[in-house]
């Protein structure tokens, strides 16, 4: 049985809204080291494509940047609000499922950001990406992402290991792509206790676990663990 990360139902109610994306995405911006966000954009544009398909696209940041770079870019997101966001920004945004994609072979470039650990069926949306696109780029985080602040809280890290991750994302893909690369993003990001407490609470599967934060005085360093993987 799915765990909570990746049960279809879960995952398409944490998305009705921007809420919880936009209070874990804050925290980001305090992250050491380059973002995976612009480590993509920055693989997309040397692949020199002309039509490019995100899937999982959330708020559009990404797929708009790709615009304003030239690019005909299709956003899909499972997420009726996420695509309204995203239409906002001027992208072509549409709703639709990575596991069953409508489109049939038209795109250089496909991109997965932080997204492929939420699919139920890995291997048929990576089936459905190798059939539209010739390279997938996809960024995810590792086994010990956040790690020091989920230990404070009990949480067991173990159904990490079934997911696409930093550390299983070769395997995974290596079963639909012949050429995998992957460029890590080792980090940290300082958080006080509150910061923790506002994170989990705005978790997609762990929220009950936010009141077990202990109090401390500053800040903690915690790693953040990311890659982008380039297959084709």
């Amino acid at each position: 049985m799915a765990d909570a990360q990746d049960d279809r139902d879960v995952v398409r109610r944490e998305y009705t809204d921007e809420t919880g994306l936009s209070a874990r995405s804050s925290l980001w911006a305090r992250r050491t080291g380059p973002r995976a966000i612009d480590v993509t954009f920055d693989e997309v544009l040397a692949r020199s494509p002309r039509r490019v398909l995100e899937v999982g696209c959330g708020r559009g940041e990404l797929a708009e940047r790709l615009v304003e770079a030239g690019l005909d870019v299709v956003a899909l997101d499972q997420s009726e609000r996420m695509v309204e966001l995203t239409r906002a920004r001027g992208v072509d945004a549409r709703v639709g499922d990575v596991e069953n994609l409508p489109f049939d072979g038209e795109f250089d470039v496909a991109v997965a950001n932080f997204m492929l650990y939420h699919v139920p069926d890995l291997d048929r949306a990576l089936t459905e990406l190798r059939r539209v696109a010739r390279i997938l780029v996809a960024a995810t985080n590792g086994f010990d992402q956040l790690r020091e602040m989920w230990e404070l809280v009990g949480r067991d890290l173990g159904d990490r290991q079934r997911h696409f991750m930093r550390e299983t994302g070769e395997e995974l893909l290596r079963r639909h792509f012949t050429e995998v690369s992957m460029i890590d993003l080792p980090a940290t990001v300082e958080l006080s206790a509150d910061d923790m407490r506002h994170y989990i609470a705005h978790s997609v599967a762990h929220r009950h676990l936010a009141a077990r934060v202990p109090d401390f005085e500053g800040t903690r360093i915690v790693t953040a663990s990311a890659a982008v993987f380039v297959a084709s």
